[in-house]
């Protein structure tokens, strides 16, 4: 055998070696990959049971934004902290999420417009509220019944369960607008035989000490009122529908 044939055979030994000593690192240092949060399945911490999460979509203006408190402060973030945390909801070994998807100053046109977009998000329950903004514009209540009513249409025709949450004008719009104002509530409830809050913030509208500075939209403390006595009254019968049907 000549010098160039040995030289060879040992350089091939040596890449050979080489690949087995890398291949042999590469094996036991590789870190597993970090599986995505859109896979990692909700568990109940101590039980590991997997949970399905409802998605419930509060669709609405400043009121429901929660102008003047912070996100955390929000009814939709008070309800979902409630779902989430209270004994009578975890027998449906749920993750309720509840998104806010309030815009300040949104008004019935304006919501008429979203709608669609809300719908895509895929919701398993929507909770609506729309209108205020127009009655304090002094809008023609039979414009607002009629975007309102598209709303909801388009809701009930996409077949997700809906709650409508109603609005007052205030006094000094007059006897006739508030009378054809708040009419507009319940007879859309009526029409698609909805549940219905007749009043979101009855029992706070006008209370000082349930409402931030500019008289008009709820604090935490308001917002805890409507949350328990106004909202899980209607919300609580209509889970059992969707959950228990």
């Amino acid at each position: 055998m000549d010098i160039n044939s040995k030289t060879i055979k040992i350089t091939l030994g040596i890449i050979i070696l080489a690949i087995f000593f890398v291949s042999m690192y590469v094996i036991f240092n590789k870190k597993p990959k970090n599986p995505s949060l859109e896979n990692i399945p909700n568990t109940d911490q101590g039980t590991g049971v997997n949970k399905k999460e409802f998605k419930i979509v509060a669709f609405g203006d400043s009121l429901t934004a929660g102008l003047n408190v912070p996100l955390k402060d929000s009814y939709p973030s008070i309800l979902e902290d409630i779902l989430n945390n209270s004994r009578e909801y975890k027998e449906y070994n749920l993750i309720f999420k509840v998104i806010n998807m309030g815009v300040s100053g949104e008004t019935s046109s304006g919501g008429l417009d979203r709608v669609l977009f809300v719908l895509e998000q895929k919701p398993d329950l929507i909770l609506l509220g729309l209108g205020a903004n127009d009655m304090l514009r002094n809008t023609d209540p039979a414009f607002i019944l009629s975007n309102i009513d598209s709303v909801v249409q388009k809701i009930v025709s996409s077949q997700t369960p809906l709650i409508l949450f109603g609005m007052q004008s205030v006094a000094s719009n007059g006897r006739e607008y508030k009378r054809d104002f708040d009419s507009i509530y319940p007879t859309l409830a009526k029409k698609y035989n909805l549940p219905l809050v007749p009043f979101f913030l009855d029992g706070v509208a006008l209370q000082p000490n349930l409402n931030t500075v500019d008289g008009i939209h709820p604090n935490r403390q308001g917002y805890e009122e409507i949350v328990n006595e106004n909202i899980l009254p209607v919300l609580r019968p209509s889970l059992k529908q969707i959950l228990e049907p």
